[in-house]
């Protein structure tokens, strides 16, 4: 989809060569292991996050939430994936720089599948060249070179006792190099790819379903109201943080989740599937072996017969979660399926249910939509593989009234 094939686990085609790939994720990525730590990351960026708003809050400014976001995400997904992150909650303005980039290579997606060999075309390309020929080129490229300087620095750790991480936080690259994965799988040069395809998906995934949430929420006030009672019957103060469990157990919250995802999925592009041994019997056709077979999900989230009223934002839809919406979830298709299924889903849920609670916690009836509207800026206008708005859009605003 982006260029060469079996260069990392994302466009690994062979199924066996793909398991072996996915093994040393599959530990890190698990419920127990996002729930362990809940409390480590995601929370303290969370409060990180939000003592930012705070200071657009004190200057009277609106934000960017898009941006916003993409940095929240980012520097949780760094983290997660090497020792140090991104710091980009660090930096005196929201910028999303690693989403711009990301959207920008996800441009050229169409272009790149059918062409891949430009790929490395386009890497090869001096940064004196593409920064003025070509800022989104510039942009990816450089996210690649800071990727590979991480990687590089990682390999070099790997068993040097002096070296050894001190945190009770592990870093999936270290993971991963210690895993029982083949030698040659363990190149910077390969950690590197298989770090951007972590940051990558766990950056552009979780800034739209943020993003998409936080504006129904606060464009719809029965919602907002719904979301906020329950949260207040959760919180014990106005300082509480709630862990992964406890978040769960909230109805609503997961149930905006569940609707965001329909409303709003990060992938719009077909996720092609191949069987390679027998043919496949759809109704009365024979689809032969090794034939790539797809769709988008937001043909079956957009399905009038399955979701009613599909363009409209109904967490309701979802309740009760243990009867109606363990129904509807088997059409839920934003993670994917099978062997293949999106491993980062419950890292995604976990990054969601924390941001949202505490945010709204937070500044909840601070917060007013700015110069945002539905069409232009939150509804899915074009396919770069990765759903977008309008190119007119300049994402979601948000002003934060003072107390």
């Amino acid at each position: 989809m982006f260029g060469p094939v079996n260069h990392s686990i994302f466009d690994t085609l062979e199924h066996d060569h793909h398991r072996v790939r996915r093994g040393p994720w599959s530990p890190y990525f698990s419920k127990q292991a996002v729930a362990r730590l809940q409390p480590l990351l995601l929370q303290p960026l969370a409060n990180k996050f939000c003592d930012r708003l705070a200071g657009y809050q004190s200057a009277e400014k609106p934000v960017v939430m898009t941006n916003a976001f993409a940095d929240l995400s980012s520097d949780v997904i760094s983290e997660y994936s090497f020792p140090q992150g991104h710091g980009n909650l660090d930096q005196s303005q929201f910028h999303g720089s690693d989403h711009h980039a990301l959207m920008a290579f996800s441009k050229l997606s169409h272009l790149l599948k059918q062409f891949n060999w430009l790929y490395l075309v386009l890497l090869s390309i001096p940064l004196w060249i593409t920064r003025y020929a070509s800022p989104l080129v510039y942009q990816f490229s450089c996210q690649q070179i800071r990727l590979l300087q991480q990687a590089n620095e990682t390999v070099k750790q790997r068993g040097n006792p002096d070296c050894k991480e001190t945190t009770a936080r592990p870093s999936l690259m270290h993971t991963f190099l210690e895993s029982d994965i083949p030698e040659s799988e363990k190149t910077a040069e390969h950690i590197k790819r298989e770090a951007y395809v972590a940051i990558a998906a766990g950056t552009a995934a979780t800034t739209r379903s943020l993003t998409a949430a936080t504006f129904h929420v606060l464009a719809n006030p029965p919602i907002f109201e719904r979301l906020m009672e329950e949260l207040k019957e959760a919180m014990t103060d106005q300082d509480s943080e709630l862990n992964l469990q406890q978040l769960e157990q909230m109805p609503y919250l997961t149930a905006i989740w569940y609707e965001t995802l329909r409303i709003s999925s990060a992938a719009s592009q077909r996720l092609q599937r191949v069987f390679p041994d027998d043919a496949l019997q759809y109704k009365q056709w024979t689809i032969p072996a090794g034939t790539p077979v797809g769709m988008t999900g937001l043909h079956i989230h957009d399905n009038e017969d399955i979701f009613p009223d599909h363009y409209t934002f109904k967490p309701e839809r979802w309740l009760p979660l243990q009867t109606e919406g363990q129904r509807l979830l088997k059409y839920l298709a934003a993670f994917g399926a099978g062997s293949r299924v999106c491993i980062g889903k419950e890292l995604a849920k976990a990054e969601f249910m924390t941001t949202c609670a505490t945010m709204f916690w937070r500044f909840g009836r601070q917060m007013q939509l700015f110069d945002t509207e539905r069409e232009r800026d939150i509804d899915t206008k074009h396919d770069y593989f990765n759903a977008a708005p309008s190119v007119r859009s300049n994402g979601l605003m948000v002003f934060f009234n003072k107390k």
